[in-house]
């Protein structure tokens, strides 16, 4: 991965290479490559692109055979470690430290893994013509994030309110549950941002094979049945493989919730979204009293609760995942590479608003109709005349003829009757019995 470079100096946003890099270790060419999508080997050309998007023209952004995406430009390169979580790196490098379980992931998910998920998903796929408003919040997410090829897209309302990123690290697809599409525009570029990050991150690889081992279970924990079970050899056995999937599942969020912020460069956003996705309540978000959720956030740091995380979920506790947030958003690290994205990102296309009707002039105008007259319409060719209202006012039966030249029918025409409506009876000539 070559380092960022700018066409034209921006001495303000350049970031010192010291302060992308966590304490984790270092990466090797491979991980650097983890997640950016390309076609894997032996792929041919694209038919419609010619590959890599040499035929795209450059008013597009996007190559809807292979997907390949335009980088926001030339140069541009958003390295993973400006949002990669330093505790979801180590536990990475543990599980591909276990050669023989790697082994058996890769395997696993690019003949078993990727196809069967992805032949169950009942849904939709999205594309420019499928739900075309969010596919685009997907393209802005991918390209912000510097994937270049776009993972496939699908909503299902099998889990509605998960969101999946799973496949290998370069082919992946990502599945959002239906409820999360009502969030609206920055909220759902959260979401989005979040699952492009997993996919940059090397993160669907390890998803697929949690799923294979462990199920579906969103929710899955240690301790999900009990201490008594726990203490069966099998049991031990099982849980030996869940805690390492369990531990990188947790810090797996936080790196999403990284990349998701990148995106969207707004922490009210951020807590909103986590907040009613944790709660899985839309109506609940608007009654939350924010002074009092702050301080029930400080109140809840501690071992026992780190304790119970560890034990029972697989996903981190809101109000630690909010403050670890809030210290991404206020580092250097995070600051210097919105400045670079900004730089680069075009701005979102407002609607256009509706151009207000232009009244013609008065004087062009059609002077009003006589009201002295009666509209009639020809029953042949349909043209319009007007006859004096006096001229059919009578009982008996006229005569009209029709005024186009081509027509000439004669028109029979009498007067409706005037019915009086009946007058209502006033109740003061109403003698009492």
């Amino acid at each position: 991965m070559h380092a960022w470079q700018s066409p034209e100096p921006i001495p303000s946003f350049a970031v010192p290479a010291t302060d992308i890099l966590f304490a984790a270790p270092p990466l090797s060419p491979v991980d650097l490559a983890f997640g950016i999508g390309t076609p894997g080997a032996g792929a041919l050309p694209c038919n419609s692109c010619g590959g890599r998007g040499a035929r795209v023209p450059t008013d597009r952004v996007y190559c809807s055979e292979c997907r390949w995406l335009r980088p926001l430009s030339v140069d541009y390169v958003l390295p993973v470690e400006s949002y990669l979580w330093r505790l979801d790196a180590d536990a990475m490098s543990v599980l591909r430290s276990l050669g023989p379980l790697t082994m058996a992931a890769h395997a696993v998910s690019e003949r078993v893994g990727r196809p069967w998920f992805e032949a169950s998903v009942n849904g939709l796929r999205l594309s420019e013509k499928q739900l075309p408003e969010i596919f685009a919040h997907a393209i802005r997410a991918a390209r912000t994030l510097g994937l270049q090829y776009l993972p496939e897209l699908y909503i299902s309302g099998d889990q509605m309110w998960d969101a999946n990123t799973l496949g290998t690290d370069t082919n992946a697809f990502i599945v959002l549950g239906s409820v999360l599409i009502n969030f609206k525009e920055d909220e759902l570029l959260f979401v989005l941002g979040r699952e492009m990050g997993r996919v940059r991150a090397g993160h669907a690889l390890w998803r697929t094979v949690t799923q294979l081992l462990t199920g579906r279970a969103r929710h899955r924990s240690i301790l999900g049945d009990g201490v008594l079970r726990l203490l069966n050899p099998a049991r031990i056995a099982e849980s030996a493989l869940d805690a390492p999937l369990m531990a990188w599942s947790r810090h797996s969020e936080i790196t999403a919730d990284r990349a998701g912020m990148l995106c969207v460069a707004d922490a009210a956003i951020a807590r909103r979204v986590l907040t009613t996705w944790t709660l899985k309540s839309f109506p609940l978000q608007s009654r939350i009293n924010a002074e009092a959720w702050q301080e029930q956030e400080l109140a809840v740091a501690g071992a026992m609760t780190q304790l119970s995380e560890w034990t029972l979920s697989s996903t981190p506790y809101l109000a630690g995942r909010l403050r670890l947030l809030a210290e991404f958003i206020g580092g250097a690290q995070w600051i210097g590479w919105r400045k670079v994205i900004e730089h680069w990102l075009p701005p979102l296309t407002a609607a256009r608003p509706p151009e207000p009707s232009v009244r013609e002039p008065r004087e062009n105008r059609a002077p009003p109709p006589n009201p002295n007259t009666v509209r009639l319409v020809c029953p042949s060719c349909h043209e319009g005349m007007r006859v004096p209202r006096s001229a059919v006012a009578g009982s008996a039966p006229v005569n009209v003829r029709c005024p186009n030249p081509a027509c000439r029918l004669v028109l029979t025409v009498t007067a409706k009757p005037q019915v009086e409506k009946p007058q209502p009876d006033d109740p003061s000539t109403h003698s009492e019995a």
